[in-house]
């Protein structure tokens, strides 16, 4: 950033920190669905709680390659198209209300008609729930691992005791996966059955957030923390960079 773009000054966070500074928090855990993988981080004080962060390797590609799949099973005649597969995606995806309900939609899903961009007309019944609930059940990806609410609460156990209440009561969903229709819903549900002696239970965004906060919160928590470590001469100068190097941000940043 200094030798390159030539910037004056430079700060550097964790992306699940800005995420919860963007609701107003210091403290909780983000569960941050990327294109690749999920992260969940526990975050205490403003420091994320690495021996306790867990990945889980399912992200927002997986999903999309799965419904291709599940469309391809119901419409083998058609050819999709990697964008119309994002697209339908982004319209059909959803998550049952737990997975009682998912096994009654497996067996009795109506079916819905939808147009493609080139004339083709498909077929759409369970496909966007099956998306959905693999995020709740991995095994429909062929992992063998627990769904996502089980490893928040198995990371959170990870950490001091004295912090599991202050991270499970401030867990906050990130990325453009999280939007997705009944997502939360099914997250906080499953969560009120976790074996759990304190549930896990989502943040609430301050009003004049965006509705898409979860898509951006790590941006919008950057623009938040920037307002005050700037003028207040928290960040790394170009002076400081040249007398001592790179490692200058493990002293002013993390």
């Amino acid at each position: 950033m200094f030798e390159k773009f030539n910037v004056s000054g430079f700060y550097a966070s964790e992306q699940a920190v800005l995420s919860l500074y963007a609701v107003g928090r210091i403290s909780g855990c983000t569960v941050d669905i990327g294109h690749g993988k999920i992260d969940i981080a526990p975050v205490c004080e403003g420091a994320v709680q690495h021996v306790a962060s867990k990945r889980l390797e399912i992200g927002g590609v997986d999903l999309t390659n799965l419904f291709a799949q599940e469309l391809k099973k119901s419409n083998p005649s058609v050819n999709f198209d990697t964008s119309d597969v994002e697209r339908l995606k982004e319209q059909y995806a959803c998550c049952a209300e737990d997975q009682l309900a998912f096994e009654a939609i497996e067996s009795s899903c109506q079916p819905e008609r939808h147009t493609l961009p080139d004339g083709q007309v498909i077929t759409i019944e369970k496909e966007g729930y099956i998306v959905g609930e693999a995020l709740f059940q991995p095994s429909i990806l062929g992992l063998e691992d627990y769904g996502i609410v089980h490893q928040l609460v198995t990371s959170v156990s990870n950490v001091s005791s004295e912090y599991h209440r202050q991270l499970l009561e401030n867990t906050m969903l990130c990325g453009a996966t999280a939007s997705m229709t009944g997502f939360e819903d099914r997250f906080q549900r499953d969560a009120n059955l976790s074996a759990s002696a304190i549930w896990p239970s989502l943040v609430k965004p301050p009003e004049y957030m965006p509705e898409n906060l979860a898509r951006y919160s790590a941006w919008m928590g950057g623009a938040i923390l920037a307002k005050v470590v700037f003028p207040q001469n928290q960040h790394v100068t170009k002076g400081e960079y040249d007398e001592t190097g790179p490692s200058i941000v493990h002293k002013k940043c993390f």
